[in-house]
C-alpha cells in the first residue's frame, strides 16, 4: 500500500496530537473481534488500515483533503453525508480527524448510524483546537457538549466522551508550531535559502528548548485535572 504521509509512526515528542489519536486507533483495534467489519469514514490514505488486519476493513473518503495524498487506496470515494452503503452493514465505523473537515457533520454522523449494524459502535476522534488545514475543507472545531450533541441527535446511545490530555498536553501540542516563523533552509524548487541558512542554528536552538518545554508540559499533565482544555476529543457510542 504506498502511502505518503504515514502519520502513525511518529513519535510522541514529534507530533503530540497525531501520537494521542494512533494510541487510541490501536486501542480501538484490540478491541474489535476477528472478522469484525468496519467502516473508515474520511480514511484519506488508509494508514490505519494495518492496525485492523483482523478486521474486514472498508475506507471511504471524498479523496480532496490533500492533494499530495494518495487516495487510490480508497475502497470507495463518496460524501460522508451520502454514503453508498446499505443499512446496518457495518460493526464499527472509525472517524478520526475528519469530523471538522465536513460542512454537514450532523448529517454525517446520522449516515454512521445508519450503516451500523444493531449494537454496533462508532468510533470518533476531532480536534478542540488546531490551526487551519486542508483548506479551504476545514469548518469547524468542537467541545465535548458538541459532540454529545451530535451524537446523541443522530441516535446514538451509551456515549462517552474523553479528553486528549488537558492543558498542558495541549501546550505541548501546539509549541512546536512557533519554529514556522523560521524561514525554510531551501527553496521550493531547490538551492539554498540565504535568510534560512543564517538563522539555522537559532532555529536549531529553540528546537532543543521546544523539545525540553514539551518534556515538561507533558509531565505537568498529572496537575491538571479539569482537562477541560485539550486539542481534541475521542468519542465512543453504540447503536442501540
Amino acid at each position: 500500500m504506498n502511502v505518503h504521509e504515514d502519520f502513525t509512526r511518529r513519535s510522541k515528542l514529534e507530533d503530540v496530537g497525531r501520537w494521542f489519536v494512533t494510541d487510541f486507533i490501536k486501542r480501538v483495534a484490540r478491541e474489535l473481534p476477528p472478522g469484525s467489519r468496519l467502516l473508515d469514514a474520511g480514511a484519506g490514505e488508509c494508514v490505519y488500515q494495518p492496525f485492523f488486519a483482523h478486521c474486514r476493513y472498508e475506507s471511504v473518503d471524498l479523496g480532496v483533503g490533500e492533494a499530495a495524498w494518495n487516495y487510490e487506496n480508497l475502497d470507495h470515494v463518496a460524501p460522508l453525508d451520502e454514503l453508498p452503503m446499505e443499512d446496518e452493514t457495518y460493526d464499527a465505523v472509525l472517524c478520526t480527524q475528519v469530523l471538522e473537515h465536513l460542512e454537514r457533520p450532523r448529517e454525517s454522523v446520522t449516515e454512521f448510524h445508519r450503516v451500523l449494524k444493531k449494537g454496533g459502535r462508532l468510533y470518533l476522534t476531532a480536534p478542540m483546537a488546531h490551526v487551519e488545514h486542508q483548506t479551504p475543507y476545514d469548518f469547524f472545531r468542537y467541545t465535548s457538549f458538541g459532540l454529545r450533541s451530535l451524537l446523541s441527535g443522530a441516535g446514538f446511545q451509551e456515549i462517552a466522551v474523553e479528553p486528549f490530555g488537558g492543558m498542558f498536553t495541549r501546550w505541548a501540542y501546539e509549541m512546536p508550531r512557533a519554529l514556522s516563523i523560521f524561514p525554510p533552509l531551501r527553496w521550493p524548487e531547490g538551492g539554498i535559502r540565504m535568510k534560512g541558512a543564517l538563522l539555522l542554528p537559532l532555529k536549531v536552538s529553540c528546537y532543543v528548548v521546544l523539545r525540553a518545554a514539551q518534556r515538561g508540559f507533558l509531565f505537568l499533565e498529572r496537575l491538571d485535572k479539569s482537562k477541560n482544555d485539550p486539542f481534541g476529543w475521542w468519542a465512543i457510542a453504540v447503536k442501540k
